[in-house]
């Protein structure tokens, strides 16, 4: 119950704010009888009228205002500090041969302003259409850049409709040492495109085109 209250915190606050003003303008009405406001009306009928609208004003607006801190307060420091965050389960990991359309998975998205875990976790992704203008992956050398992305984006890129010879996805890989170029072929084999695997040698270089 009180956490329900909490939650429509603002409508309760209009609710009590409007009894309260109603409550104040019947036991302390504006004072017409003062003889200062008399001088004002009879020679400034307009200032009068804008002094006696906002004494009306303020008494709903202040009870408000007193009423909205109170339960904002009562909120943050009572309903909010005792509650706990349960940690949802993620989705499971979308198949890439099964998906519909094209998209990389590149991590999970939780909490966005707190490191606390997030009752509704989901997949961090990226669209075909960010991947239409490339991607970098920076880091220390030891990080993982190559095991944590390289390889597992290789997967989900290649594995994506393998089957559709119309709509599997093709590419150039440029590298020196060539471990790259293996694991793509290892990746490519997983998913029956081993046909796939065209591999151009020169020198020392290695230049990898998947059709």
């Amino acid at each position: 119950m009180m956490q329900r209250i909490l939650n429509s915190k603002n409508l309760v606050a209009f609710v009590l704010a409007a009894a309260t003003g109603m409550a104040l303008y019947f036991r302390v009405p504006f004072p017409e009888g003062n003889n200062f406001l008399r001088v004002m009306a009879l020679r400034s009928p307009s200032a009068f009228d804008v002094l006696k609208y906002s004494y009306t004003l303020f008494l709903f607006s202040t009870p408000y205002i007193g009423c909205s801190v109170v339960l904002s307060g009562l909120y943050i420091f009572a309903l909010k500090a005792k509650q706990q965050i349960r940690a949802g389960k993620l989705p499971l990991f979308p198949d890439p041969r099964k998906r519909d359309d094209l998209f990389l998975v590149v991590g999970e998205v939780h909490n966005p302003r707190k490191q606390v875990p997030a009752e509704c976790p989901q997949w961090l992704v990226i669209r075909e259409r960010g991947l239409l203008t490339g991607v970098a992956i920076l880091g220390a050398i030891g990080s993982g850049k190559t095991s944590c992305c390289m390889y597992p984006f290789a997967d989900q890129i290649l594995a994506y409709r393998a089957g559709d010879t119309e709509r599997r996805i093709g590419g150039l890989v440029l590298e020196v040492k060539g471990d790259f170029c293996h694991r793509v072929k290892e990746i490519l084999a997983r998913h029956g495109r081993t046909e796939d695997y065209v591999e151009i040698k020169r020198l020392s270089q290695e230049v990898l085109a998947i059709a």
